[in-house]
C-alpha cells in the first residue's frame, strides 16, 4: 500500500486513472440509485394504484350492500305489509277453519219409537259415515218431514251440509237443534255454528260465538278460548 502511495504521487496518469475509476464508480452507485428510485416509484405507483382500485371496489362493496340492505328492508316491508293484508283477507279464516274443524262422527243408532223414522234414520246416518252427504241429507229431509225437530236428523243433515260447503243451510239446522233444548247435541251445534261462520267468511260473527262458549264451562271451552286468540292475532 505505501509502494501504491509513493507510485500514485510520483505517476500523475495513475493519480488520473485512480480518479476515473472512483467517477465511474460514483456513477454506477448513483445510477444503481436512480434505477432503485425509478423501480420505487414504479411500485409506489402501483401500490396506489391497487389502493386506489380496493377504494373503489370498497365503494361499490358498500354501496352494493347499502342496496342489498335496502332491497332486503323492502322485500321486508313488503312481506309485512302483505302479511298484514293476509292476516285480514278470507284466506286466513279458511286456514283457520281447517285447523279446528273436524266432522263429527255419529256415536250409535239412535231410537225414536216410530219404526219409520228409524229406518230411514238409520239409513241416513250409513250414507253420512260413508261420506255420501248428498244421500244423507234427502234421507234426513224425509226423517224432518215426518218429525221437523229431530235433533239427530236436524244435526247431522247440518253436518252434511257443511262438509259440502253450504253453512248457512248448515246454521239453519244446527239453530234448530238449540232450539229444541231437549237433546245432547246443544254444545256440538253452538261450536259448529262457530265454525260455520268461518267457513262463511264471517269473522265477527264467528268471534261472537266463540266468546260466547268461552265465557261457558262447556266441552267446547278451550277450544273456543284458542281460537278466539287467533282470531284477536288476525284482527292485529
Amino acid at each position: 500500500q505505501e509502494a501504491f502511495e509513493t507510485e500514485l504521487e510520483s505517476n500523475p496518469d495513475l493519480a488520473a486513472e485512480l480518479d476515473l475509476y472512483a467517477d465511474i464508480d460514483k456513477a454506477i452507485q448513483e445510477t444503481e440509485v436512480m434505477e432503485l428510485r425509478a423501480k420505487l416509484g414504479d411500485i409506489i405507483q402501483q401500490v396506489n394504484r391497487e389502493e386506489k382500485k380496493k377504494r373503489s371496489f370498497a365503494a361499490k362493496l358498500t354501496t352494493s350492500r347499502v342496496a342489498i340492505a335496502s332491497v332486503a328492508a323492502s322485500l321486508i316491508l313488503l312481506l309485512s305489509i302483505s302479511g298484514l293484508i293476509s292476516r285480514n283477507t278470507t284466506s286466513s279464516d279458511a286456514e283457520l277453519y281447517s285447523q279446528f274443524y273436524q266432522p263429527y262422527q255419529t256415536t250409535g243408532i239412535f231410537r225414536s219409537g216410530d219404526a219409520l223414522i228409524d229406518s230411514k234414520l238409520t239409513q241416513a246416518l250409513h250414507k253420512y259415515n260413508d261420506q255420501q252427504y248428498d244421500a244423507s241429507i234427502d234421507l234426513f229431509s224425509q226423517v224432518l218431514k215426518i218429525d221437523k225437530n229431530n235433533p239427530v236428523s236436524n244435526f247431522y243433515s247440518a253436518m252434511a251440509y257443511q262438509q259440502t260447503g253450504k253453512p248457512e243451510l248448515a246454521i239453519e239446522a244446527y239453530q234448530k237443534v238449540i232450539q229444541d233444548k231437549d237433546n245432547l247435541f246443544i254444545e256440538q251445534a253452538q261450536w259448529y255454528i262457530g265454525l260455520c261462520y268461518l267457513q262463511n267468511e264471517n269473522r265477527k260473527k264467528a268471534y261472537r260465538q266463540f266468546k260466547s262458549i268461552a265465557n261457558s264451562n262447556g266441552f267446547y271451552q278451550e277450544k273456543a278460548s284458542a281460537i278466539l286468540r287467533k282470531i284477536r292475532y288476525l284482527e292485529e
